[in-house]
């Protein structure tokens, strides 16, 4: 069996609203990372995560599932929590296990009450988290409205890392607000995209959103703050670590997207 430096583990937890989409994201990220050879689906009951006679009947989460797998030479311990309120003893039993947080929300339906008692669990405990705004692809679908509702309901520390190349039906990919890049996907559901300069008609809105991220990230410390406000352009592993310093403060809460059953926007997320 192979060993990993304890530097090099990670205990991450998935918490939602029931139907937002945790175990297809979980999922996902087996495939991505190759830990399973097919992409399972909720509702045809052949998930790794449900695996228990009453989930594949009720097509719900019910336990908390570990989902170790490996990523980048990093072993990640994936914790797959029920979202029904039934089951938030569950949720908070995770939230003690968990190093962090990954909040998914559905696209459509916004903050639910699921994703607020996550969150005030998550606050206590003063674990880093992030935003996964999935289902980008469903009807009714809209990333700034639901951007929007998280900011006022759950923290305004809250800042796009990424941004949908656009929604229902015609979202393709993401836009990494960092490198100011295009990860277009195809429908395959096999994670594989093209990277590609950023569409013309997105092209304002990445630059407004970029700006405010990169401004965000110089708060983090006060000598990036003094090069930015300066006129200096912060470097990659200056944003990165910045980024991450951010995280684990709380001062950043960086929100992804993409379309877990389809496997779009979830190997940013690893």
């Amino acid at each position: 069996m192979k060993t990993y430096p304890t530097d090099h583990i990670y205990n991450v937890g998935l918490f939602a609203h029931g139907g937002a989409g945790k175990t297809s994201l979980a999922e996902a990220m087996l495939f991505d990372s190759k830990t399973i050879t097919r992409l399972g689906r909720v509702d045809e009951g052949n998930t790794v995560s449900d695996y228990d006679a009453e989930e594949v009947k009720r097509r719900m989460s019910v336990n908390t599932t570990p989902l170790p797998f490996e990523w980048a030479g990093r072993k990640i311990n994936l914790l797959d929590t029920p979202g029904y309120a039934d089951f938030v003893g569950e949720v908070a039993a995770a939230m003690v296990a968990v190093d962090g947080a990954v909040i998914v929300l559905c696209a459509a339906s916004g903050v639910e009450v699921g994703a607020e008692t996550a969150w005030t669990l998550a606050e206590r405990r003063k674990l880093p988290r992030l935003l996964f705004l999935n289902k980008m692809d469903r009807d009714n679908a809209n990333f700034q409205r639901t951007l929007q509702q998280a900011q006022e309901m759950l923290n305004r520390s809250i800042i796009p890392l990424q941004l949908p190349i656009g929604a229902e039906s015609s979202f393709t990919g993401v836009i990494d607000l960092l490198r100011m890049r295009a990860l277009r996907y195809t429908r395959e559901r096999d994670g594989q995209f093209e990277e590609t300069d950023i569409p013309a008609d997105l092209r304002d809105q990445a630059e407004e959103a970029h700006l405010a991220l990169i401004e965000k990230i110089a708060e983090t410390d006060d000598a990036l703050i003094e090069k930015y406000l300066e006129g200096g352009e912060l470097t990659a592993e200056e944003m990165q670590e910045g980024l991450r310093r951010g995280v684990r403060q709380g001062s950043i809460i960086p929100v992804l997207c993409g379309s877990a059953t389809l496997n779009i926007g979830v190997q940013p997320l690893l």
